[in-house]
């Protein structure tokens, strides 16, 4: 499965690339935003080669590449959760963190909805899609270790804008 998100990002990367990329692809992959993941007819060209799963994680596919086609920034390595929490700390808004906390609780119904109000707030930012693929993937595990994971990520990178440049709580 990772060799197959590898891919689909690489992929999507070069659709996007400004000198040799496919606009009209990226167009369709958005326009399949506006559907339920994995129905829009015209995205299938650029998504089903990639697709081996059935359920939630084709939906998860499809998802993910509408998402980048919207985005298109990638920086491997760099977290969304983190990316989130750098925005709510540079904007301090509360509303930000009641939009990552709705995304946590989201359920099949809400999930395309809540990750394009997220993955929008995070529009000048880069992170690594191909860790928000596989973490999209896992979902809707029962033990739910993504949202777990990623609500580590958000909230301990807010709490080391408290620390300073050695890791030492610094006084008010």
């Amino acid at each position: 499965m990772s060799d197959r998100v590898e891919s689909l990002i690489q992929h999507l990367r070069q659709l996007a690339d400004p000198q040799t990329g496919d606009t009209g692809a990226l167009a369709a992959l958005r326009r399949s935003l506006a559907f339920e993941p994995g129905t829009y007819a015209r995205s299938f060209p650029y998504v089903e080669p990639f697709v081996a799963e059935k359920g939630w994680r084709r939906k998860a596919f499809y998802l993910a590449a509408g998402l980048f086609a919207e985005h298109k920034k990638h920086q491997p390595g760099q977290n969304f959760p983190r990316v989130l929490a750098e925005i709510k700390r540079a904007r301090e808004s509360e509303s930000l963190e009641q939009r990552f906390l709705a995304l946590l609780d989201a359920d099949e119904d809400q999930i395309a909805y809540r990750l394009r109000q997220n993955v929008r707030l995070a529009s000048e930012r880069s992170f690594d899609w191909v860790q928000f693929t596989k973490d999209l993937l896992n979902w809707f595990h029962p033990d739910r270790f993504v949202q777990v994971k990623w609500a580590r990520d958000y909230f301990g990178g807010l709490k080391n804008e408290d620390l300073d440049d050695k890791g030492r709580k610094e006084s008010v």
